[in-house]
């Protein structure tokens, strides 16, 4: 039996509104301490405001694209734990943000990206496999590419069923 995704439920202004029972356990805290706490109090990095809203109104411009990512979480109690996130909107005031743990360490930067990124990224994959030699060490990296980016796509998919 799978897992019951994390899912942390935020309004636009990064106000916390609840969550599931594994997302509280990830974050190490009750629905009321999630609830008191200041956006981007989970966050390893600092949040810069100018950042945080431009991304916002980029997003917006985009037609509020879900967008996934891996970052690392620092819980109240000092645990650092990097997870990967996928975020889609619900409705016009709230996202969904569901989170899996991964094994990675937790020194990583952010990083973000869209459904349509991981899709281009893999057609352009597939267009250098068809143009390299299959017996060539390009055509086995490539191959592994296109695999894991076949999965970031599907895992978009599931998230979003989750949310």
């Amino acid at each position: 039996m799978a897992q019951e995704p994390a899912v942390v439920i935020v309004r636009t202004d990064g106000v916390y509104v609840d969550a599931n029972a594994p997302a509280l356990d990830l974050l190490g805290v009750t629905i009321e301490e999630l609830r008191a706490a200041v956006p981007g109090e989970f966050s390893a990095q600092p949040q810069d405001p100018a950042a945080s809203t431009a991304l916002r109104e980029q997003l917006a411009s985009a037609g509020d694209p879900d967008v996934a990512g891996e970052t690392t979480l620092v819980r109240p109690d000092g645990e650092r734990r990097r997870v990967r996130f996928i975020i889609t909107r619900r409705n016009g005031e709230e996202f969904a943000a569901v989170l899996e743990p991964l094994p990675q360490p937790t020194s990583g930067a952010t990083v973000l990206f869209t459904a349509g990124d991981v899709l281009a990224e893999w057609r352009a994959a597939e267009r250098r496999l068809e143009a390299v030699s299959a017996d060539s060490p390009e055509w086995q990296a490539t191959r592994t590419q296109i695999e894991e980016l076949r999965d970031r796509y599907q895992r978009l998919f599931e998230a979003r069923r989750g949310a």
